[in-house]
């Protein structure tokens, strides 16, 4: 099948592995969350916490010392839900790491680490990198990754954000 593609380190092949990678590893990621984690309680927890810490935060902001004492007596109970959720989205992480890396690896010797895999027609300048039009492997697997994460998390339901 590559062979058909072409030269998969030149564009517009590589351009299109890369965002089939992100796309693939995106959607690996979703349905690993969808089976080891519970992403339902997440949701809510997720929705809790940021109330949580919005009422504490207008209580202190407004001095409100009754609130505010009993809003802290809610924060060790809020911390304890915190970390469950920290563990419970990390562990996905942890079982995708390694093979993620590996395919990073592999595709980054096959297509090229610095190879130009795709081409801006606007240049991109962060606050303290500015990035060349000319986009390495890297850095086009960076955009297209954020481009279609969001995009794949609402579509299987993975999204800790409504």
């Amino acid at each position: 099948m590559l062979q058909i593609l072409g030269d998969i380190s030149t564009i517009p092949t590589s351009t299109l592995i890369v965002i089939l990678m992100a796309a693939g590893v995106n959607l690996l990621f979703a349905v690993g969350r969808r089976f080891l984690t519970n992403v339902e309680w997440s949701k809510r927890a997720q929705a809790e916490l940021r109330e949580f810490n919005k009422e504490l935060r207008q209580s202190l902001k407004a001095k409100d010392k009754s609130k505010e004492d009993k809003m802290m007596k809610k924060k060790k109970q809020m911390d304890a839900m915190q970390a469950k959720l920290m563990m419970e989205n990390t562990r996905v992480t942890f079982l995708f790491f390694l093979p993620m890396i590996g395919l990073w690896w592999l595709m980054s010797g096959i297509i090229g680490a610095n190879a130009v895999v795709a081409m801006s027609p606007i240049p991109f300048d962060l606050i303290f990198i500015k990035i060349d039009p000319h986009l390495n492997f890297f850095w086009w697997y960076f955009i297209c990754s954020l481009a279609l994460s969001g995009v794949i998390t609402k579509a299987t339901g993975t999204s800790l954000t409504d």
